[in-house]
């Protein structure tokens, strides 16, 4: 079982990670309708992260950033995959790579918060649906 903390914590830095890389992605995409989708998902992580950040300071829950690495990483990862091909059905599919791995990780923080704060779950819950809906509205560029 997780905690309050952790819960709060793993929806900030999820929604900072897919943040991040949305704003990596906007610097290669120039097709105004991907762009505009991309633009419309980095908003929603911006919500959660404002949502997150406002909760922990209410409970007094100390904020763990995502991990400087990670970002960097994710980054390059980005830059190279995307050396040849930077079209909106390549990039798309990068960004459907990255919510799985947010969905799966937010599936099994959920299932091991079992007993939490209803109001910090409902939080997750939105995240993760935030990025199943990502996958979904992706999956038209591909």
């Amino acid at each position: 079982m997780i905690s309050d903390a952790d819960m709060l914590n793993h929806v900030y830095q999820a929604a900072d990670m897919g943040r991040a890389g949305i704003l990596d992605l906007l610097k290669l995409a120039e097709d105004s309708s991907f762009r505009q989708s991309l633009n419309q998902q980095l908003a929603e992580y911006e919500t959660l992260m404002s949502q997150a950040g406002s909760m922990m300071r209410s409970r007094h829950i100390q904020r763990e950033e995502a991990s400087p690495m990670a970002k960097i990483s994710s980054q390059m990862m980005t830059t190279v995959k995307s050396l040849g091909d930077r079209s909106p059905s390549h990039l798309a599919e990068m960004m459907i790579q990255g919510n799985t791995m947010g969905v799966t990780k937010s599936i099994k923080h959920l299932n091991d918060y079992q007993h939490g704060d209803s109001e910090i779950r409902h939080l997750a819950e939105k995240l993760l649906a935030t990025e199943q809906a990502n996958i979904d509205q992706m999956k038209t560029y591909l």
